[in-house]
């Protein structure tokens, strides 16, 4: 026969990106009660947003430009695509919604799920502009805005994008609001950015350079040591090509896309970080241990031992089985529950807890299980080679009672007790997991 070969395309990081998000996803739907409801719901909405980036392709990289009244975002959005792009009938297009212009074919899905009106919509050839092929670039309402909706709009928008380009100009480059609630936010969540320092033909030479120095320092501050200072002049054109480049080097240094959702499962990670127990490995009972337990106070072991004495001519028959009661199956339940949730937090005991069937149910089922069980009957071989081999035959029928009650006492606790704390196990290692990504 010649063997075949199945083709099997390269994980990438996107491939293994979405595996992580659909582990996430599995975990949270066993565990989420393990988790406080405000960070469960952001969870939920950082798997959710994921897979909304994923399921629409690493084609297009969103580069979304942000700032604040008077940085200029819409003449560099201009300067950046080419040509003015305006909206008829309004004057200034960004001020309470977002513009895009996309070069490439197959944006539309994109920009319907970040939100952007189809008016709004600047589609550019990718043979006028090469550099920008596959580029998405976003004009976001000012995050300063006195209108409520604009700044709401912006924090919608801003985790979307795959690179934050931040444009601040000469006079307020060092404003806090930009710094405290934006800059340092994505330097925390790991968003890829690019810091715009706009009419910089304003400033002499050396006041352009003390600015950017002073920038590069409270980015250092926020977190955003490797992050450079592109000073331009959307006026005058000076500096837009090295920023059309720097965009450019940053997009193409991997799959920008790909690490906006990898800096979203950063960000779940570390919110995670405070439900778990950083050095905790939850480790499973010995599932023998407690099928032995409850077979033994089922009175299977006493059966296999009467089996044996009849089976070496010291007893008669074999006695009926009798049942295994509620209170030996509580007690060993809640042995395998601690046992299973030592060094986890609280919340965690319980998850297990429910997770696993509950004494009542197991019990029925246990006696149920062993009522159903064939049992199998003792050899009574008579003369004087019953005598020689009575012990071998007594160890063979205590052998057999013993498997078959204890077969009958596994197939109802495994799937109702064991299978569900392994899940709950591999919900927390991945969720664990999550917590060292970075």
């Amino acid at each position: 026969m010649t063997p075949t070969f199945q083709h099997l395309p390269p994980r990438d990081e996107t491939t293994v990106l979405r595996e992580r998000v659909n582990r996430l996803r599995a975990s949270m739907e066993w565990a989420s009660e393990a988790i406080p409801a405000p960070l469960r719901e952001e969870i939920v909405a950082t798997i959710q947003r994921c897979d909304e980036r994923l399921d629409l392709g690493v084609d297009h990289t969103v580069v979304a430009l942000a700032g604040g009244t008077g940085s200029g975002k819409s003449s560099l959005f201009n300067a950046l695509v080419g040509q003015d792009f305006a909206v008829p009938g309004i004057a200034r297009p960004t001020t309470s919604h977002v513009s895009a212009a996309s070069w490439g074919p197959g944006a539309k899905a994109l920009l319907d799920w970040i939100g952007v009106d189809e008016h709004r919509r600047l589609e550019r050839e990718v043979g006028e502009d090469p550099v920008f092929a596959g580029m998405v670039l976003l004009d976001l309402p000012d995050h300063d805005s006195i209108n409520a909706h604009n700044r709401d709009l912006v924090d919608y928008v801003l985790p979307m994008a795959d690179l934050l380009m931040w444009v601040v100009d000469p006079q307020k480059y060092a404003d806090h609001a930009l710094h405290s609630a934006y800059v340092t936010v994505a330097s925390d969540h790991g968003q890829p950015s690019v810091m715009v320092l706009n009419h910089v033909d304003r400033l002499a030479p050396d006041e352009a350079v003390a600015v950017v120095e002073d920038l590069q320092r409270l980015l250092a501050v926020d977190g955003l040591e490797g992050v450079g200072v592109v000073p331009v002049s959307a006026t005058t054109g000076q500096g837009v090509e090295a920023l059309r480049a720097e965009i450019r080097r940053v997009s193409q240094e991997r799959s920008v896309a790909a690490q906006a959702v990898r800096s979203d499962l950063v960000t779940a990670g570390r919110a995670l970080a405070a439900a778990l127990s950083r050095h905790s490995e939850p480790q499973l009972p010995d599932v023998e241990e407690m099928v032995a337990a409850i077979a033994r106070a089922a009175g299977v072991d006493a059966r296999a031992d009467a089996a044996a004495a009849v089976a070496a001519g010291r007893a008669a028959e074999v006695p009926e089985l009798g049942a295994v009661t509620l209170a030996a199956v509580e007690r060993e339940r809640l042995d395998w529950v601690d046992a299973a949730t030592v060094g986890l937090p609280i919340t965690w005991r319980t998850v297990v807890n429910e997770a696993c069937a509950r004494a009542k149910p197991l019990t029925a089922d246990v006696n149920a299980a062993l009522a159903a069980v064939a049992w199998p009957e003792p050899s009574k071989a008579g003369g004087w080679r019953a005598r020689l081999g009575r012990s071998r035959r007594a160890a063979a029928a205590h052998k057999a009672v013993l498997g078959a009650g204890r077969d009958a006492v596994r197939t109802v606790l495994v799937p109702l007790v064991a299978e569900p704390t392994m899940r709950i196990h591999e919900s927390y290692r991945v969720l664990h997991e999550l917590t060292e990504l970075s």
